[in-house]
């Protein structure tokens, strides 16, 4: 089967009137990074920015390879744990999520004794899994007097610049839906898009479902209902998404002298997500009510590669203390998305007294999916971060890391979507970042005759503190607050860490933009397991 995929090119004002309400949310999510990486960093807290010498303290300050003292190379293991407490309206509901991914992996290569003044220059790459999305899944219910029928009779209604459709814009299109004529729903939808726009195109499935009828059938009929008729019924929010978000850096750093060392990272993105979201209406309260069921389901799948770029210092002013100073570019997004759609009911047949469906799937004339597509581009802000670690007599280390980020210059690029940043200067702000971690090492010995100098048990905890972009008082996304712990063992040239991590924070979601905006509020804890090997190469 051949399959078409429309392309729309909508001017950004339409475009922000009609897209689901977490668009520039995900946006956000996109353009924000996990704590992640090694298990000796995860339980510091990430506070490596003056430290180095560990594959993840690379993607705070590309400094810190120059402190390796050997080439190593490096893999993590990690178990994410996403229990959710959610309120919606006047229900709460408890969810848990688990998955296992390879997080990390990472090889850098030290070239010792370079010159009298380059005392020393590595060469890495690590790689890190920046957003984990396969336990993104969720769902929450309430009985509300609002569904699916007032959202599609608001496009009816208020979707052709503020005015209603006349009926007469959907003539030419089929009239009902039956049992065979799902190919001509579907090209019409298309047609009626490229013509009258999305407005047009919701106000149709929801006249052709019936979750929304004209007073008349008149062509110059502007008058329509809300078939639910505002009665309370069930309304079941569903959320799946699945997906990572990867970061790929390239290192380059050296040790300049006795005190100074410089660092580079050319860093690469990809972000791979599938995504379904799902509205469905039922258990409606009334004795015999004309909708019956409706569902509204939405599958959205992103694709997007990014490209940034970090450099950093990390300076040994005594034999004690080191400072670090880094920055981070903006990262520079393409993406490419697809979305499909599709609206199931079930109505009162009025001549037989019977359930009847009326279920839309948008297929093409050959039967496959309607997909639209679009392509923009986006770049998140970017960020300095300044660090300082001091070490008590190579047994004990106190290190703090504080990240400066102004997210009002998170910023559509592509002319497609710029009206959004208005909303991004509107709503977000700076932002604070505070990481503090401390490691105390015990040395021991394998055999009585053996010195062991490189044997240690590493125990580590840590805090951190991120503070939510959003300036309103009730926040999309809210603080951020962690703590961490774990313990290693260095045995020779290998290292076997462990560590594990909790962190809080409470966000709200609105599923839709108009008209079903009420929030759901989702307390979330997050927990994770991580376990890393490490090994000198030479």
């Amino acid at each position: 089967m051949k399959r078409i995929n429309y392309i729309l090119f909508l001017g950004a004002s339409l475009l922000v009137a009609n897209v689901k309400a977490q668009e520039y949310t995900d946006i956000f999510r996109y353009g924000t990074e996990d704590l992640t990486g090694t298990a000796r960093f995860k339980a510091m807290s990430g506070a490596f920015g003056a430290l180095g010498g560990d594959f993840s303290a690379i993607n705070v300050n590309p400094a810190g390879s120059a402190i390796f003292s050997g080439s190593e190379i490096s893999f993590s293991l990690t178990n994410n744990n996403h229990k959710r407490n959610i309120t919606f309206l006047d229900r709460s509901s408890k969810q848990t999520k688990n998955d296992f991914n390879l997080n990390h992996f990472g090889i850098v290569l030290v070239l010792p004794n370079v010159s009298e003044t380059w005392k020393k220059i590595s060469f890495g790459f690590n790689y890190l899994q920046t957003k984990v999305l396969d336990n993104d899944k969720f769902s929450y219910s309430a009985y509300n007097r609002r569904g699916i029928d007032n959202y599609f009779f608001d496009y009816a209604t208020n979707g052709n610049n503020g005015n209603p459709f006349p009926l007469g814009t959907f003539s030419g299109g089929p009239d009902r839906v039956t049992a065979n004529n799902q190919r001509d729903i579907g090209e019409f939808f298309a047609t009626l898009g490229k013509r009258q726009g999305y407005a047009a195109q919701m106000a149709y499935l929801g006249i052709l479902s019936q979750v929304i009828s004209p007073n008349s059938g008149a062509a110059t009929e502007t008058a329509y209902h809300a078939n639910g008729d505002a009665l309370e019924r069930l309304q079941l929010y569903e959320v799946e998404r699945s997906g990572y978000a990867n970061k790929y850096n390239f290192n380059f750093a050296s040790q300049l002298g006795d005190f100074i060392n410089l660092g580079l990272n050319l860093n690469f993105h990809n972000i791979n997500e599938k995504a379904f979201y799902s509205l469905r209406d039922n258990d409606f309260q009334a004795a015999n009510p004309f909708l019956r069921y409706a569902n509204h389901q939405q599958y959205i799948n992103t694709k997007g590669e990014g490209f940034s770029l970090q450099l950093g210092t990390i300076i040994k002013a005594t034999e004690n203390l080191r400072l670090g100073v880094s920055y981070q570019s903006p990262t520079w997004y393409t993406m490419k998305e697809e979305s499909h759609q599709e609206l199931k009911a079930t109505v009162l047949n009025t001549n037989t007294g019977k359930e009847m469906d009326t279920d839309i799937d948008l297929i093409n004339r050959y039967g496959d999916e309607i997909w639209y597509e679009r392509e923009y581009k986006f770049r998140t802000p970017s960020a300095w971060t300044g660090s300082i670690a001091y070490t008590i007599m190579k047994r004990a280390i106190l290190s703090v890391d504080y990240t400066y980020k102004a997210y009002e210059n998170l910023k559509y690029t592509s002319n497609n979507m710029k009206g959004y940043n208005t909303a991004f200067n509107n709503d977000l702000g700076d932002t604070s970042t505070l990481r503090i971690g401390g490691e105390f090492r015990i040395p021991f010995q394998l055999l009585k005759d053996n010195p062991a100098t490189t044997n240690y048990v590493s125990l580590r905890a840590g805090y951190r503190y991120e503070q939510s972009p959003y300036r309103k008082a009730i926040a999309t996304v809210g603080d951020l607050t962690g703590y961490s712990f774990g313990a290693g063992v260095t045995l020779g040239g290998i290292r076997l860490d462990a560590s594990y991590d909790i962190a809080k924070q409470t966000n709200l979601y609105q599923m839709y933009d108009r008209v079903l905006t009420d929030n759901a509020q989702i307390k979330s804890t997050y927990g994770n397991f991580l376990f890393t090997f490490t090994a000198q190469l030479f």
